[in-house]
């Protein structure tokens, strides 16, 4: 048990950042002329999109600057850091 936590705690962070990355690549690509329209800019959109709109709905646009990016990245750094006290706490439980 105590070896998946430890699976666990390496491999969270790992996906998370992953995925923050993605994020990052789909903000940048909005910048870029007719990269949403690439195959790569569609995909990376059926990946991010869902978990964005959360957020466009709840943080309003200032004219047309979305910070949905930022507040969805920020909401994953803390649910990276919620796991990993909940893991270690696990972990220091279990030993």
């Amino acid at each position: 048990m105590v070896q998946i936590l430890f699976w666990l705690l390496r491999i969270v962070p790992t996906i998370i950042n992953a995925y923050s990355s993605l994020l990052v690549i789909y903000a940048l690509m909005t910048w870029l002329p007719n990269a949403m329209t690439s195959p790569l800019g569609q995909f990376i959109a059926r990946l991010v999109e869902p978990y964005l709109n959360v957020f466009r709905r709840l943080i309003p646009s200032f004219g047309m600057v979305s910070f949905s990016v930022l507040f969805a990245i920020l909401f994953l750094r803390l649910v990276d850091y919620g796991a990993q006290v909940v893991l270690i706490f696990l972990i220091r439980l279990l030993v």
